[in-house]
């Protein structure tokens, strides 16, 4: 089943081949992404697709801002900072490092800053007026509907939330996005199968530690396992 292999085979590509995306298939994944789910219909989010001349200007203005310092400013909350010690103990994982060698200008050694080497950047933003918890939550839909598209059809991504942090450097150079609020980017692009940090062990934890069910009103809860 199709979908299936896309949910568990899905990951997170942090080098990418410099290999232009066509425009028909990010038209083809966001026309696949469009039948996600959301509240009442209302289908609240709009996505931007940059990539060429522009990306390589947004890339070089994220770095020229990391390098001063600046400080981050994106539309919504920052993630947290802390996080409780359980779901922090879920995140301390290791990660394959980068090879040496790695051509500085792609791939992994390019890092976030450079969207791992990827040719496309897909952002996803809301509407100001929208209350955003919801609209949030809708854009996580699309965002993962997206993904496994990308996935299902050959192609890598990485859910960035760098892309958003500098949330000036985007309305100023995306005036078609005045007034919305970024919230997500995608790094979109043939992943190099070949680096060693697309190779890492993937882990989660069982569902037994977070799911549980409840058949009774009042009754005991039964663990799932």
């Amino acid at each position: 089943m199709q979908v299936t292999h896309a949910i568990r085979e899905r990951r997170s590509i942090r080098a990418f081949h410099p290999d232009p995306v066509p425009t028909e298939v990010v038209r083809h994944l966001l026309d696949l992404s469009r039948w996600a789910p959301s509240w009442g219909n209302s289908q609240d989010w709009n996505a931007y697709v940059v990539d060429g001349s522009a990306l390589e200007v947004m890339k070089a203005a994220f770095q020229q801002l990391a390098e001063e310092n600046a400080p981050v400013a994106p539309d919504l909350p920052r993630p947290p900072q802390e996080w409780p010690a359980y779901l922090a103990a879920r995140m301390n994982f290791p990660r394959p490092s980068v090879e040496a060698g790695t051509a500085p200008a792609s791939g992994a050694a390019a890092g976030p800053l450079a969207l791992w080497g990827a040719p496309t950047l897909v952002l996803f933003a809301i509407d100001p007026a929208l209350e955003p918890t919801y609209a949030c939550f809708d854009a996580g839909l699309i965002v993962q509907t997206f993904c496994l598209a990308a996935e299902d059809c050959g192609y890598a991504t990485c859910i960035m939330a760098m892309p958003v942090r500098y949330a000036d450097i985007l309305h100023g150079l995306l005036p078609q996005a005045e007034g919305q609020r970024f919230v997500i980017g995608i790094a979109l692009g043939q992943a190099d199968r070949d680096s060693i940090i697309n190779r890492g062990e993937r882990k989660r934890v069982e569902a037994d530690e977070w799911a549980t069910f409840v058949s009774d009103v009042g009754g005991p809860a039964t663990p799932l396992g």
